[in-house]
């Protein structure tokens, strides 16, 4: 059974707590994160946003809307990977490119990908 693309990302924020103290703790990002996921998933849908080839979001068309959104998401991404990095003894940018190849194979066919030359596809097209 597959598992959703948001208890991936809340395992990986948990995870990335535990082990780090800060001062935000893993469910504040993770209510945050969950009370956002309607507005991406429609922009996905809608095809403004897609999942980009560093593992945020990117806006795919000149229409900036809820940019504010997207923003704070990639925020909170940030910090997740960046505390899953110094846990891992790694560096931000690998977590980044695992990330981005694990967004693109959870990516609903129709939603956008970015490629490793910036440009945009939709998945399964």
């Amino acid at each position: 059974m597959k598992r959703h693309p948001v208890v991936n990302i809340y395992m990986l924020i948990v995870i990335a707590f535990i082990l780090s103290a800060g001062p935000v703790t893993a469910e504040d990002l993770k209510e945050r994160m969950k009370v956002r996921l309607p507005v991406i998933a429609e922009l996905k849908t809608r095809g403004i946003i897609g999942e980009n080839n560093r593992g945020y979001l990117g806006f795919v068309t000149a229409e900036k809307i809820k940019k504010d959104i997207i923003s704070a998401e990639n925020k909170d991404r940030k910090t997740v990977y960046t505390n899953f990095a110094k846990q891992q003894k790694t560096t931000l940018e690998i977590v980044e490119k695992i990330q981005a190849q694990r967004k693109s194979q959870k990516a609903k066919s129709g939603e956008f990908l970015q490629k490793t030359d910036g440009s945009w596809v939709k998945k399964g097209q």
